[in-house]
């Protein structure tokens, strides 16, 4: 009977373990089969920004944006884990929470800006210094480096650098997060190009590119 107790709980060892958390930002070496998060920001109730000229809400260009970098990223032989793939609303929280759970290697969040005043215009990357883990925040800072130069060489988009924040999402990850801004919707140029179709992929392979690149280094 003993023996059998064994044979039938050894399953529930094997397959119900958790999975081996990332250790990337703890020793700076490469990871194996990575798998990254990527965060379309907004979604359901939450709109986020909007406007009318040309008519456009921040929640559907953050998902479009989102999809084309999973399929990129997937292109390039990453494994992708979305936080939303419709027209939903998910809270800060239980993004955060999935990552975490999933113990993914990267989080990487996809936003568009907006301003009271039409003239500021480019493209920003947020990222969050952890005080108790400085490794994760070099990691962190590293990688908005590396997405913001493929950003800016690729669009041509003013180049408005990095910014230190204390975003929930990036401040509450576990490994190296960040957000990107990809172009500000309440300026009217700027908005133009972000709604067509072509503009939105150049930023979303810009960004799948970066990754690669920073997995790589």
């Amino acid at each position: 009977m003993k023996k059998l107790w064994i044979f039938l709980f050894l399953p529930l060892l094997i397959f119900g373990a958790p999975k081996k958390k990332s250790t990337y930002h703890l020793n700076d070496t490469k990871i194996i089969n990575p798998t990254i998060v990527i965060d379309a920001g907004h979604g359901g109730k939450d709109h986020g920004a909007c406007v009318k000229s040309p008519w456009c809400r921040e929640k559907r260009l953050a998902l479009e944006t989102a999809l084309l970098v999973e399929k990129h990223l997937k292109q390039l032989g990453y494994k992708v884990i979305m936080t939303r793939r419709n027209d939903r609303f998910v809270s800060l929280e239980k993004r955060v929470e999935l990552a975490n759970k999933m113990s993914s290697d990267l989080f990487v969040s996809i936003h568009y800006n907006s301003c009271p005043s039409p003239q500021p215009h480019g493209i920003e990357i947020h990222y969050t210094e952890d005080k108790k883990n400085k490794k994760r925040t070099k990691a962190s800072e590293k990688l908005a480096q590396t997405v913001l130069d493929k950003l800016a060489t690729r669009t041509k988009a003013r180049n408005r650098g990095l910014k230190k924040g204390k975003l929930y999402v990036t401040r509450n990850a576990q490994m190296p997060a960040i957000l990107v801004e990809g172009g500000f919707v309440t300026n009217q140029t700027e908005c133009k190009k972000i709604v067509q179709n072509a503009y939105k992929d150049t930023i979303a392979k810009s960004i799948a590119e970066g990754i690669d690149k920073f997995l790589k280094q």
